[in-house]
């Protein structure tokens, strides 16, 4: 099936298939700055994939599915992307602009592909060929203006998917089908907020700073004004009308402020949030008790919580406490269910996040947490100046996610990306000479806690709508919304009245119901950055502005009142800094770290850490600073929902490269691409765990096993890797990575399931993040428990070692038994697939291609794997 061939397209598209409409003339131009005016940069390059990109209009579109062809600006970027795969480790200066683009401010006078004006006093020109828009303003209103303007130019209907998601109302969009419902119950259950709750997190901006705060609500209304512009002119030109919006039967409404507030909600939570995960702890502790004795089961949880693993690789060797600090934890903290594994299955009761599409799923997972980041200082650096290679991972997508755009105006100057709808700045990019960017820090921002129902008169019951609030009965606020949902494209039947609840008591949302002690509760969730997600505006009003970003200091101030947990990374000339960013509670001393608390009022958070208390760093003694999503600090305690804070980490794949190339005592630019780029297709668990499984397994007796051994030892030996270095999609180590990827699970079940028991499947953490469609893999797994759990079994130094064993129970020889066993399957899997032959034993290399998830009619062809930024910038600054 061609890429456009999907339902109902080609009755859809023929409603506005009409002659092109022209497009009004250019009025009065602002002041545009000519190729690298200002620009401080040596080097600066970039890579989106799959391209700027942009949606169709109905003409277009059924040219397109004719043809099986898109504009060049969709697709423009894959190959610089996926030619990384091949040139890594051996990128050098006469190959590194095939892999990247021109980053630059401004376009070379020759490669402007076209100049427009939407309204006095802006200019937009796009470059030749990436159409990457660079807008001009007279005045800074101007400049927001343009912002909106070319962000729904670009993003149209994807801004308008993502309001609907983030309000809630995803049915209202794209029809009242169980996927897309399932999507707005859980909007409900995070968030739920009305429109006069949107408003007043705008309102409040100016109450948080008197300067920024009217500056930021003024550069919203002048962005909705942009977006509004487009809107109307689409609405009248079938020409600048998405595809979608015809065959979905329906016209685009304006944009709302409040829609800004709803999709910086939706994007925040997902990416930008960390814990609320004690439901699902509790069952794993209620499974283990029921196979283990309490103290037993106590001291296997700890191993597996990994609240503060001395091992773990961190952002900044310098300690800051945070939930290690809190002393022994009260007993009386705890709110354990009655039926753990019952309530948080209800509470985690809903569908994937896959929003049933007009042609299509629509796959919103971003997953957990994807990007890294590289910076070397100036005193490593071989050149003297600072250097990064770094970016975020949010998925893939057609069009992407993340569009880029060029800013400038009064107080802004930047490029870079954002996303749909909350673009009016660049929020993750550079000015004249800094740069800035993040990876998500997981940090623990939610807790669960567990209200005690009341009744005003008589018993409560668990359905009862009054708490305990400090000994007093409090009733919950509760909110219904109603909207109509019409039939999904192409379906039948009459539209559908959709309602939707929202409850919460003063610690937050209701999110299942149970019993503590045979005695009615309310599980509710609360998050810091609730009712403050647009907090974050006055953090971009700083960083966009060169003339108030001097240096690491005034970036990190700048990011230390972000509202969610992000690691944020800075670059300029001289110097690399690191903060952490994000509203962290203070909880009370005592209160429990990992399993529901009381509501009641004893455990109430006590306001967030301070700007002191947050992690960061500027210009390490050790020279450079690497993040793959890793622990901050140490002692920065991992959240309840992370337990993959142990001894290994994918950011070691970054660690161990850097190191390598600054043996000599400097670091190149082109070194810090191949350090990134070689890192990309390293299987975490060939290159940090096998070695240790291989140990164990000593020097089998059988050919056989023998084989199997010398062909993983030596995949070892060549990096541990999934990739092709030719134009064959299959891997150069295929027999290895075949036999990695069937020996993983059951050599797992074979160490740990003897003294797990029955709780080996419910350690709420996945065996595997194995590569796939999303493209980021090895975010979190089992991977350090196997490694530390094997080395301590080979009498290596192991520090925080584990308080039980659990490989052959601690025998090195039953462990040695138990993998050659489960090695020995895995080996006969193969070999009644494949044949005896390691030889042709095959990888799944299609399904570990990256997928372009499609929102609306484009759709791309998968990708070869590589664990990777999205977008990615490479930057040096200085006098060229």
């Amino acid at each position: 099936m061609s890429s456009f061939s999907r339902s109902a397209l080609a009755l859809s598209v023929l409603l506005l298939a009409a002659l092109a409409v022209p497009a009004p003339a250019a009025e009065s131009a602002a002041p545009v700055e000519g190729y690298r005016q200002g620009d401080l940069s040596i080097t600066a390059l970039s890579v989106l994939p799959p391209g700027q990109g942009r949606y169709l209009n109905s003409q277009e579109a059924l040219e397109s599915n004719t043809a099986g062809t898109q504009p060049e600006m969709n697709t423009n970027q894959i190959a610089l992307y996926q030619d990384m795969i091949k040139i890594a480790p051996d990128v050098t200066e006469a190959n590194l602009d095939g892999l990247y683009k021109d980053h630059s401010f401004g376009i070379p006078p020759e490669n402007i592909a076209s100049e427009y004006s939407p309204r006095a006093g802006v200019v937009i020109q796009r470059d030749d060929p990436y159409q990457v828009p660079h807008v001009y303003g007279t005045t800074r209103a101007d400049t927001m203006f343009g912002a909106g303007y070319a962000s729904a130019e670009d993003r149209m209907f994807m801004m308008d998917v993502l309001r609907h998601v983030g309000r809630g109302r995803s049915s209202e969009l794209l029809g009242a089908t169980e996927a897309n419902l399932a999507m707005d119950r859980e909007a409900y259950k995070n968030a739920g907020y009305s429109e006069e709750e949107l408003q007043r997190m705008i309102n409040r901006l100016p109450e948080l700073d008197p300067d920024l705060g009217p500056m930021a609500v003024q550069d919203l209304d002048d962005y909705t004004a942009g977006v509004n512009q487009f809107f109307a002119e689409a609405r009248e030109d079938p020409t600048k009308l998405p595809a979608e919006y015809p065959a979905l039967q329906i016209v685009p409404e304006d944009w709302a402020p409040t829609d800004t507030v709803a999709v910086a909600s939706l994007i925040g939570s997902q990416l930008g949030v960390g814990g609320g995960h004690e439901l699902q702890n509790a069952k794993f502790l209620a499974h283990l008790r029921r196979t283990h004795k309490p103290s037993k089961a106590k001291t296997i949880f700890r191993d597996f919580r990994g609240l503060d693993d001395a091992e773990a690789p961190t952002v900044t060797r310098k300690r800051f406490p945070y939930l290690t600090d809190l002393g022994p934890i009260n007993p009386k903290s705890i709110a354990m269910p009655d039926h753990a594994g019952k309530v948080a299955n209800a509470a985690a009761e809903i569908a994937s996040p896959v929003l049933d599409g007009p042609f299509g799923p629509i796959n919103l997972s971003f997953t957990d947490a994807m990007s890294n980041a590289l910076l070397v200082g100036s005193d490593l650096s071989a050149s003297g100046n600072a250097l990064a290679v770094f970016g975020p991972q949010t998925g893939y997508w057609s069009p992407e996610i993340l569009m880029e755009m060029e800013l400038h105006g009064p107080g802004i100057a930047t490029r870079g990306v954002g996303f749909p709808g909350i673009s009016q700045y660049t929020l993750l990019g550079r000015s004249t000479d800094y740069a800035w960017s993040a990876t998500s820090a997981g940090g623990d921002q939610v807790d669960i806690f567990a209200e005690r129902l009341c009744e005003p008169k008589g018993p409560p019951t668990q359905d009862s709508d009054h708490y305990i609030k400090n000994g007093k009965c409090v009733e919950m606020y509760s909110r219904t919304d109603s909207w109509t949902a019409k039939p999904t494209a192409g379906g039948t039947g009459p539209p559908q009245q959709v309602e939707m609840t929202t409850q919460r008591t003063d610690n937050g949302i209701v999110q299942a119901r149970g019993t503590v002690n045979s005695k009615p509760v309310a599980f509710v969730q609360q998050r810091s950055s609730f009712k403050r997600e647009v907090d974050s505006a006055l953090t971009y009003v700083e960083i966009s502005d060169p003339s108030v970003i001097n240096g690491p200091k005034d970036f990190q101030h700048a990011f230390g009142r972000f509202a969610f947990s992000f690691n944020w990374f800075y670059v300029d000339q001289d110097d690399v800094a690191y903060m952490l960013g994000g509203y962290y509670p203070h909880r009370r001393e005592g209160s429990t770290r990992s399993l529901p608390m009381w509501g009641t009022g004893r455990w109430d958070w006590k306001g967030n850490l301070s700007f002191k208390q947050l992690a960061k760093s500027i210009n390490p003694d050790k020279g450079y600073i690497t993040s793959w999503n890793n622990k901050p600090a140490p002692r920065w305690g991992a959240s309840d929902a992370q337990f993959s804070y142990g001894t290994i980490y994918r950011s070691q794949l970054l660690d161990d490269r850097v190191k390598k190339y600054a043996k000599d005592g400097s670091v190149t630019l082109i070194e810090l691409v191949n350090a990134m780029g070689d890192a990309a297709t390293a299987d975490l668990r060939g290159s940090r765990v096998l070695p240790f499984m291989l140990e164990v397994l000593g020097s089998p007796k059988s050919d056989r096993m023998k084989q199997a051994v010398d062909v993983l030892a030596a995949w070892v030996d060549a990096g541990a890797h999934r990739r092709s270095r030719d134009d064959d999609a299959d891997y150069d180590d295929a027999p290895a990575v075949a036999l990695m990827d069937a020996w993983w699970v059951p050599a797992l079940e074979a160490a740990f399931k003897p003294r797990l028991g029955k709780a080996f499947n419910s350690v709420p953490q996945r065996f595997d993040d194995h590569p796939g469609p999303l493209g980021s893999a090895f975010q979190d797994g089992w991977y350090g428990y196997v490694q530390k759990d094997l080395r301590t079994l080979l009498g290596k130094r192991v520090r925080d070692r584990y308080a039980n064993s659990y490989c052959g129970k601690g025998s090195l020889r039953d462990c040695r038994q138990a993998l050659r066993k489960s090695l020995g399957d895995a080996i006969a899997t193969l070999e009644e697939e494949f044949g005896a032959d390691p030889d042709a034993w095959e990888a799944d290399e299609d399904g570990d291609m990256i997928q372009f998830t499609a929102v609306g009619l484009q759709t791309q062809e998968p990708m070869r794997w590589q664990n990777r930024p999205t977008y990615q910038q490479v930057l040096e600054f200085g006098t060229p």
